[in-house]
């Protein structure tokens, strides 16, 4: 029984130990601009396996992962900062306007939409890079088609995921390096885990994961 229990605690130890070494080198990488997509592709496979209750070598999976599907990664993350500059373009262009006309409140809202959309495929994306080991254009079709075909759970999940990163902004910077990413990652991973589950029966989810 004690042996049981040693061996328990030794592999939460492991866990614990692995989430915050992933947390601290995601929010390293993220820091120098460039090396943010690799860190996102990696943390999401590190994350994939632990919500299948699986037990991940930390760098065989995130170092891995980035090998694997760093060509991926770097295009996901050139589109992302295309697309979200572009909205950030827009929202700053409307808060030097007057909203009183019409056609001013459908640009609104129509680039809150569009944000909106891309905040919620993304979520699928990060995770879907790693797990269903797509190429860009089937990465970035599935995430669509997740992300319109289950508004409102696709909405949970990104503001569920976004939630740590909003906190950390009200705590100590010390949250941000050893939590809030790695944090954030996993219930994003999650969401998506339980999308997919309801999506698809095991023996569909078997064909379309790689295998090990």
């Amino acid at each position: 029984m004690n042996i049981r229990q040693n061996s328990a605690f030794t592999a939460s130890l492991e866990r614990v130990g692995a989430f915050l070494a992933a947390n601290l080198i995601t929010a390293g990488l993220c820091m120098t601009g460039i090396g943010a997509p690799f860190a996102l592709v990696g943390l999401f496979a590190l994350m994939n396996d632990w919500v299948q209750e699986k037990q991940p070598e930390f760098f065989r999976v995130y170092f891995g992962a980035i090998r694997r599907h760093w060509r991926v990664a770097l295009a996901l993350g050139v589109m992302d900062a295309a697309g979200f500059g572009l909205v950030l373009f827009n929202f700053s262009v409307f808060m030097q306007m007057s909203l009183n006309d019409f056609p001013a409140v459908l640009s609104l809202t129509m680039t809150c939409c569009v944000a909106l959309i891309l905040l919620m495929a993304n979520v699928y994306a990060w995770c879907i890079v790693s797990l269903l080991d797509l190429p860009l254009r089937g990465t970035i079709r599935f995430s669509l088609a997740l992300a319109l075909g289950k508004p409102l759970h696709s909405l949970l999940i990104t503001a569920s995921a976004l939630l740590p990163l909003l906190i950390s902004l009200t705590l100590p910077a010390a949250f941000f390096l050893m939590v809030s990413l790695a944090l954030s990652a996993y219930v994003g991973a999650r969401g998506v885990w339980w999308v997919l589950r309801r999506q698809f029966s095991r023996e569909e989810l078997a064909e379309l994961m790689p295998a090990d």
